[in-house]
């Protein structure tokens, strides 16, 4: 049985990856897939299926949990790229203002300081024992320049 997917911007994906629909459930990419792991799935509800099929994929919490591997594409026997479907799903959820709390808060942090991660005095001092230079963006400007350019 094929995956039907039914929600809004199902169209819009289906013009970047037309072999989203070829997928036939057949489980192959939850045996590589290490959210499994994670997340309580079985090779019949996989966390590949889950996402195709919800309601509205842009709001599934486990759309953020893709670690963007790639293994399933690798091992799919359709040549369906889930994980890069995953991303596409999660550039519409953000643009939408979807995204969960943390990746807002985490993109406007690296937006405004170009790091990833808050630099705390913990890190500064053993920075220093260690005699590393203080962490410091050099692309700041770059970073930001990119954002505006891609619309972020």
């Amino acid at each position: 049985m094929l995956i039907s997917i039914q929600y809004e911007g199902r169209n819009e994906l289906f013009e970047r990856y037309l072999t989203i629909e070829q997928c036939f459930k057949c489980g192959t990419c939850t045996l590589v897939c290490p959210i499994q792991y994670l997340e309580e799935y079985s090779p019949t509800q996989s966390y590949v299926y889950d996402l195709f099929t919800c309601e509205n994929p842009l709001t599934n919490k486990n759309l953020w949990s893709c670690a963007a591997c790639h293994k399933c594409h690798e091992i799919c026997p359709q040549d369906v790229n889930p994980a890069k479907v995953f991303t596409e799903l999660k550039e519409l959820s953000f643009k939408k203002g979807l995204a969960p709390q943390g990746i807002k808060i985490l993109v406007k942090t690296i937006l405004e300081t170009g790091i990833s991660f808050p630099v705390t005095s913990a890190t500064q001092r053993l920075s220093e024992k260690l005699n590393l230079p203080a962490l410091e963006c050099k692309a700041q400007e770059e970073i930001q320049f990119i954002a505006k350019k891609t619309g972020l």
